[in-house]
């Protein structure tokens, strides 16, 4: 009966990593002049590290000196992997400058190098459109089988001109806007990057495994719809007050303390299905959902509030709203099915089939959160 479990436990090990997120948000920014683009892209140490093949344990000391070596080292990483293309031709660009961050030594994914590299026109003609494309990290595994997912929120406007439109550039989809000059040389328009930050949502709950683990400890135990749609309500509420106050505030509690509170936070409502099920249910479940959902928004609030904190007030709201309305339909792609599939065991196999899995995958889920507990203290 336990072989089963053992495989997956091994298989759990094998691939979650000490971070639940594949995710590295960050920002660009870009001006059209006449004869050239000028794109100026933060880069986290992370990623530094990681384009340059060394190790990320926190336990590593490193020096400003060393860290100032490796971002140069890694410009010509930068220029390969950001693509721009007008009229169906490459750009050529290369990296100008490399400019160091204030501080180093804090959180490697909080702490960015800017790459600044110039884009000449071709023929030295400004073109009415540039398409953006990346693949930054796109060759490195973050877990067997998925690789690192780094996103651009954009920020471009014309040399002359003060006016500021957005985008959203995801790794391997490319963004066309228009440059301003040439054949739109008269007008200059201001865009919210709505769909690009509802997918960016989406995707963000489909490859961040602690709160998926998370969403499907409460679902297990839920009897009907209407108790999993206040438990899922309640959760869904919390984390999005907590996102919208920490990305439009700035407010933010450290890694070392938001990270092992959500790697715990599936310890907890897993063990609570298989230790007391029946206080699994009712307010108290809501009131824990509601609890740690607060700390999740916090999660899911970190690069999200770094990479758009100067859109705007009013991008940054349509943003805000468009990338909670991707985290929910996120979480719906997995609660529904999931929730369809024990009413169908439920119909099927009678009660024994849904206390097995109530109480088999909730010990596989906290196990895996103890996984991430154990990393995430690490980390700190």
């Amino acid at each position: 009966m336990w072989r089963p479990l053992l495989i997956v436990v091994f298989l759990l090990w094998l691939v979650l990593p000490a971070k639940a997120h594949p995710l590295m948000q960050n920002s660009m920014w870009v001006v059209f002049a006449p004869d050239r683009a000028r794109v100026a892209v933060n880069v986290s140490v992370k990623e530094i590290l990681v384009a340059q093949k060394q190790p990320l344990e926190s336990e590593v000391p490193r020096s400003r000196e060393e860290l100032e070596m490796l971002a140069k080292q890694n410009s010509e990483y930068v220029a390969t992997h950001l693509h721009l293309t007008a009229e169906g031709k490459s750009l050529i660009g290369s990296v100008v400058t490399v400019n160091p961050p204030p501080l180093v030594g804090g959180d490697t994914e909080q702490t960015y190098f800017q790459y600044e590299l110039v884009f000449p026109w071709i023929d030295g003609v400004a073109p009415a459109g540039v398409a953006f494309r990346h693949d930054m990290l796109k060759e490195f595994p973050y877990a067997v089988g998925q690789p690192w997912d780094v996103s651009y929120a954009m920020r471009l406007k014309r040399s002359d001109q003060n006016d500021v439109t957005t985008g959203l550039l995801r790794s391997q989809a490319s963004q066309e806007f228009p440059t301003g000059w040439g054949h739109y040389a008269a007008s200059w328009p201001a865009r919210v990057p709505f769909w690009e930050y509802l997918h960016h949502g989406v995707m963000h709950i489909l490859t961040g495994y602690d709160h998926l683990l998370f969403v499907s400890a409460l679902v297990l135990v839920t009897m009907s719809f209407w108790e999993m749609f206040k438990v899922i309500a309640a959760f869904t509420l919390a984390h999005t007050i907590t996102l919208a106050i920490s990305t439009l505030t700035g407010f933010a509690l450290p890694d070392i303390v938001v990270e092992p509170i959500i790697a715990g936070s599936i310890v907890v409502v897993a063990l609570q299905n298989v230790l007391a099920p029946r206080r699994s249910r009712g307010t108290l479940r809501l009131v824990i959902a509601f609890g740690f959902g607060l700390v999740h928004g916090l999660g899911f609030a970190g690069g999200l509030r770094d990479s758009m904190g100067d859109l705007g007030v009013q991008a940054m709201v349509v943003a805000l709203i468009a990338f909670s309305i991707g985290v929910e339909i996120g979480h719906q792609l997995v609660v529904l099915p999931l929730f369809g599939l024990l009413k169908l065991g439920d119909w099927k196999f009678q009660p024994a089939f849904r206390a097995s899995v109530l109480r088999y995958g909730s010990i596989i889920i906290s196990i895996a959160g103890a996984y991430y507990l154990i990393n995430a203290l690490k980390g700190a």
